[in-house]
C-alpha cells in the first residue's frame, strides 16, 4: 500500500438533520400512549407517565433528583409539589418537543414552574415574552415578579423600561404598590427619563400619600433620592400645604427647613447647595444638549454637532454611521434617534441611536416604511412617525410607533391625506399633523389630529395659510405654526412665509399673530 492511499480515510461520516426530531417525535408518541414509561409523576391527583432518560436529560433538577444517591432513583413515582397540573403539563409537552403554549394568562405560572425545575429554556423563551407584552401599566408588575423569582436579564429590562418610562409609570395603579426598597431603587437611578426633579418629587409623594398611616414614617428614607436644590421652593411649599394629613405635613414642612437656609432676604427660603455634587446637578437623562444633525445645504451629510448652553460652545460629535439628508430626529430616554432620510442613491430605512454617554452612534433597527421629509415626535417613551414621501415618489398617509425599549413597530391608521414636508406636535393627548404638501393640492393648509383614545384621525379647522415645510410646536396648551412655503401661483416660485399661526384646540380655530423677522421654511421651533 502506497502513503497516497494510506493517508484516504476509512469512511465519510453522513447524517441525516432530521433524525433526531423523529426520535424526538416518536418518543412523544410513546410517552401520549404510556410506552416504556418507568416514571409516574403524581401532582396532586393528576398522574403523569414518562420516561426517566428523558426528563433527566432535559433538566438538571430531574437529573439530580433521578440520580443514583436519591431515592427517588430507585423507585417509579415522584411527588412534586406546588406545580399546578395544567402548567406541569405544558412543561412536559415542551421536554418532549421543544415547543410550549405561552399566553398572558399562563406566563408567570409557567415561568415560575420552569424555573423550579431548572427548564432554562422555558424561562428563556417566558421572559421574551413578557418583553414584548411590557407596558406602562404592566412594568412594575413584571418587575416585581422578575425581582421574586431573581430573573436577572428580565429585571434589568423592567427596570430599564421603568426609567425610561418614569413619568407614565409613575401615574399608573401598580406604581403604589412597590416595596419602599424597590421604590428607593428606582428614585436614586441616574436613568430616570424625566422633563425635571419635580416628577420625582410627585412620584414619591404619591407613594407616601397611598396609605399614608403606615407610609408616612418613610418620609425621610423615600424623598432622599429627590435632588431639592433642583426644585423651586415657591412649588414645593406650596406642594406641602396642599398634603390633607396634618403629621405628614409637619414632618414634609420639618424635612423642607433641613434643605433650606436662610437667603439675603427675610422674605424668603432658598434651597441649599448641597456638598454632593450629584445632588446639584440633572440627573443624567435629563440634562439638555442641543445637536444639529445631518444634512448640509440640502445634500446627504453625516456631520453631527452638539452646543452646551452651559460653556456656551458647539463641538463636533462623531458622525452618523450612514450619511442622511431628508431625515427625522427625536429624543427619547435621554438619547437620540435619526431616521430614514436620503442615503446614499434611495430611500432609507435604517434607525441611529446616539448616546450621550458613550458618545457613539449605533444601528439599533429599521423602519417599516422607509421614508423621507416626514415628521415625527415624541410622546410618553414612544416616537410617532408621520408622512413623508416613500419608495414610490409618493407623499405617505401612513403613521407608526416605534417602542426604543422593545424595538418594536406599531401601524396607526393613515391619514386622510397625504402629507411631506409636514409638522407634527403632542398636544392635548392628541397628536397634530399640521401643513404639508403633496403632488396633487400642491402646499396643504389642512390640519388632521389623532385622538388616542378614539384611536383615528379627524380633521379640524384648517390654517389660514397653506405651509409646505412648516415648523410646529405645542405650548401651553396652544399649537403653533410657522414660517412654511406657501402655495406657487401662475407658476411663481413658492414663497416663504414670514407668518405665525396659533391653534386653539377647544375652540378649533387658528389665529394670526404677530410674523417672524426672518421668512423660514423647513426651520425648526423649541420650547425653553
Amino acid at each position: 500500500m502506497d502513503s497516497a492511499s494510506a493517508a484516504k480515510p476509512s469512511g465519510i461520516l453522513r447524517s441525516v438533520e432530521k433524525h433526531a426530531h423523529l426520535v424526538l417525535q416518536q418518543i412523544n408518541k410513546m410517552r401520549q400512549q404510556l410506552e416504556f414509561c418507568d416514571l409516574h409523576i403524581h401532582i396532586r391527583q393528576t398522574v403523569f407517565g414518562v420516561h426517566k432518560l428523558v426528563l433527566a436529560a432535559s433538566s438538571p433538577y430531574f437529573a439530580a433528583l433521578l440520580s443514583g444517591w436519591m431515592k427517588e432513583s430507585s423507585e417509579n413515582v415522584v411527588h412534586i409539589q406546588d406545580v399546578e397540573p395544567g402548567i406541569f403539563q405544558l412543561l412536559l409537552d415542551f421536554i418532549y418537543s421543544g415547543s410550549v403554549n405561552i399566553s398572558t394568562e399562563n406566563v408567570q405560572e409557567l415561568m415560575t414552574a420552569a424555573d423550579m425545575l431548572q427548564l432554562n429554556h422555558v424561562v428563556e423563551l417566558c421572559c421574551d415574552f413578557l418583553k414584548e407584552q411590557i407596558e406602562p401599566a404592566n412594568c412594575i408588575g413584571f418587575f416585581q415578579f422578575s425581582e421574586q423569582l431573581t430573573c436577572q436579564p428580565l429585571l434589568e429590562f423592567t427596570e430599564s423600561y421603568i426609567h425610561g418610562h418614569f413619568p407614565e409609570v409613575q401615574m399608573g395603579d401598580e406604581f403604589p404598590t412597590l416595596t419602599k426598597d424597590q421604590l428607593i431603587r428606582i428614585l436614586r437611578s441616574e436613568e430616570l427619563c424625566i422633563e425635571d426633579e419635580h416628577q420625582v418629587f410627585s412620584a414619591a409623594m404619591t407613594w407616601l400619600q397611598k396609605d399614608t398611616s403606615t407610609r408616612k414614617r418613610h418620609v425621610v428614607e423615600v424623598l432622599e433620592p429627590v435632588r431639592f436644590s433642583l426644585l423651586p421652593p415657591q412649588r414645593l411649599q406650596k406642594n406641602i400645604e396642599e398634603v390633607t394629613d396634618f403629621s405628614l405635613r409637619v414632618a414634609l414642612q420639618t424635612l423642607l427647613r433641613e434643605y433650606c437656609e436662610p437667603s439675603l432676604s427675610p422674605k424668603d427660603k432658598k434651597l441649599c447647595s448641597f456638598l454632593q455634587t450629584s445632588r446639584v446637578r440633572p440627573r443624567r437623562k435629563a440634562r439638555k444638549f442641543l445637536y444639529a444633525i445631518g444634512e448640509k445645504d440640502s445634500m446627504i451629510f453625516d456631520c453631527v454637532e452638539c452646543y452646551d448652553p452651559v460653556s456656551k460652545q458647539w463641538a463636533a460629535v462623531p458622525s452618523m454611521n450612514q450619511p442622511r439628508c431628508g431625515l427625522a430626529v427625536c429624543s427619547c430616554h435621554g438619547v437620540i434617534y435619526a431616521m430614514g432620510g436620503w442615503v446614499g442613491s434611495e430611500i432609507g430605512n435604517g434607525i441611529e441611536r446616539f448616546s450621550p454617554e458613550d458618545n457613539t452612534w449605533q444601528m439599533v433597527g429599521k423602519m417599516t416604511v422607509p421614508r423621507f421629509n416626514f415628521a415625527c415626535c415624541e410622546r410618553q417613551g414612544l416616537i410617532y412617525v408621520v408622512g413623508g414621501i416613500g419608495q414610490e415618489g409618493l407623499e405617505l398617509a401612513s403613521a407608526e410607533v416605534f417602542d426604543p425599549i422593545a424595538k418594536r413597530w406599531t401601524a396607526l391608521p393613515s391619514m386622510g391625506t397625504r402629507r411631506a414636508y409636514l409638522g407634527v406636535a403632542y398636544l392635548n393627548d392628541c397628536l397634530y399633523a399640521v401643513g404639508g404638501w403633496n403632488e396633487e393640492q400642491d402646499a396643504l393648509n389642512t390640519v388632521e389630529r389623532f385622538s388616542f383614545e378614539e384611536e383615528k384621525w379627524l380633521e379640524v379647522a384648517p390654517m389660514k395659510i397653506a405651509r409646505a415645510g412648516v415648523s410646529v410646536v405645542s405650548v401651553n396648551g396652544l399649537l403653533y405654526a410657522a414660517g412654511g412655503r406657501a402655495t406657487a401661483q401662475n407658476f411663481v416660485a413658492p414663497v416663504t412665509s414670514d407668518s405665525v399661526e396659533v391653534y386653539n384646540p377647544h375652540t378649533d380655530s387658528w389665529t394670526e399673530i404677530g410674523s417672524m423677522i426672518t421668512s423660514r421654511c423647513e426651520g425648526s421651533l423649541a420650547v425653553l
